[in-house]
């Protein structure tokens, strides 16, 4: 009876904010973001009670169901104009109401993390989005919208005085710990906030808080120092090709230097050097074999996500596997999934290179099996040797053969997929078949590589 009287009570608040925040839309007409602020910010203040108001997850999840229904039918009945009233395309109300409700099934037991991590989402969020509108003149594009660079600052201050605080009043960690974690934590997080789109920065920011919070709170100060060294000498790197080359935009080096810091604080010093490479050579080859924003002169975050999504994903797998099973005899030679990432990434490459091929007069007249064998070999030779050479101090039999193999496989169902007469035309299609046949050829030939190195029986 106690959990029914709370949900009750949380539903009756919530009900008030949107009827406060909707008789404020009709009786004073302020714009649509401040009211849709207002209720991300009050709402998100009652949220962050959760893990002190309810004992089960059950009750988070009717709650998400019903402001979800609520939301829905107010969009299509119109009842809702303070929320819904915007012009441009964002899902923010359906991400936030998934991450409170994930966020609270992970972090209920550790409610000073949960706290935090809705603080990214509640206060720094809200504050960045109105100041950066109001006082933001410099900008930069990410994808087809532009947003400031006062409220990205605005954002990663607020972050990093939330984090901050919060670690050094109510967790054990000394003040110098905490310090380093809020600088790592503000700079990450503002980085992902700065490339996100239509309005999942609702759900990434504060399940990316609580993963970083979970993680670096086993860390020691002076780690945490070099990461944060490594990670602004990456951004470093990215903003000065994005400059030098005129072909990358900022949101798209901010989206670089994420997968380039991934590479190292999951993988190892050495892992960014295959990324890097695939960078290079996708800088090199013909700038219209990667796909623009229309309208737009720079490659945009899309690009990255789509030439990176498979190799990010192996990343992460590698290291919970390295956490979880961390020592066993299986794994004497090295991470598991590090061959497989350098074979994503140089099939990656491969792809391109066969679509440079096919897009261009001269060398579309060659034989598809030519040009097929070339992109192959250009694929693997750009990125395989050094990246796996640097890590593991040898070519093996079995990662030359494996990430032989992924080229193989992606570029040649990337070549038959291209002929499909049903499959949607369009640059982002384009990219997703490369992504799509990256991962296939990654699935078809882990297995082969993990019982090789003796992984699974």
């Amino acid at each position: 009876m106690t959990e029914v009287l709370h949900i009750a009570a949380v539903g009756a608040l919530y009900l008030a904010i949107f009827a406060t925040a909707e008789l404020w839309y009709r009786k004073l007409h302020p714009p649509v973001e401040v009211t849709r602020k207002f209720i991300h910010f009050a709402g998100g203040f009652v949220s962050m009670s959760f893990p002190w108001v309810f004992t089960t997850h059950w009750s988070v999840l009717a709650l998400g169901v019903a402001s979800l229904v609520l939301m829905t039918l107010g969009k299509r009945y119109g009842f809702l104009q303070s929320l819904h009233g915007v012009s441009r395309r964002s899902k923010g109300e359906i991400h936030y109401a998934i991450a409170v409700y994930v966020l609270f099934v992970i972090a209920r037991q550790q409610p000073v993390f949960y706290a935090i991590s809705m603080f990214t989402l509640i206060v720094s969020d809200a504050l960045a989005a109105l100041l950066g509108q109001a006082y933001g003149r410099w900008t930069y594009e990410v994808e087809s919208g532009r947003k400031s660079w006062e409220g990205s600052a605005v954002f990663f201050l607020v972050t990093f005085l939330g984090v901050h605080l919060t670690l050094l009043l109510a967790t054990p960690l000394d003040r110098g710990h905490s310090v380093i974690m809020a600088l790592q934590i503000a700079l990450l997080v503002t980085s992902f906030e700065a490339i996100s789109l239509y309005g999942n920065d609702n759900l990434i920011v504060p399940l990316a808080t609580y993963y970083l919070l979970m993680k670096m709170s086993h860390s020691t100060a002076a780690g945490l120092g070099l990461q944060v060294a490594a990670q602004l000498g990456f951004l470093l790197v990215a903003s000065l090709i994005a400059w030098r080359s005129r072909v990358l935009s900022e949101s798209s080096a901010i989206a670089v230097h994420l997968v380039l810091y991934a590479a190292f604080s999951l993988g190892g010093v050495w892992w960014p050097v295959a990324p890097g490479l695939a960078l290079l050579a996708c800088l090199w080859l013909d700038p219209n074999t990667l796909r623009r924003t229309p309208g737009s002169s720079r490659y945009q975050v899309l690009v990255v996500f789509y030439l990176s999504i498979v190799a990010v994903c192996l990343i992460f797998v590698d290291n919970t596997f390295a956490t979880l099973v961390h020592g066993a005899p299986a794994f004497k030679r090295g991470h598991p999934f590090f061959v497989p990432f350098v074979g994503a990434l140089a099939s990656q490459v491969a792809m391109l290179a066969y679509a440079w091929a096919r897009s261009h007069r001269e060398t579309r007249r060659r034989p598809i099996p030519l040009a097929v064998t070339a992109a192959i070999a250009i694929g693997w030779v750009v990125v395989a040797p050094l990246g796996l050479w640097v890590v593991r101090r040898e070519l093996s039999l079995d990662s030359i053969a494996i990430t032989l193999g992924v080229c193989v496989i992606a570029v040649v169902a990337y070549a038959l997929a291209r002929r499909l007469p049903r499959w949607p035309r369009g640059e982002l299609w384009d990219l997703r078949l490369q992504s799509l046949c990256a991962a296939v050829a990654t699935l078809v030939l882990a297995p082969v590589h993990l019982r090789w190195i003796g992984a699974i029986g």
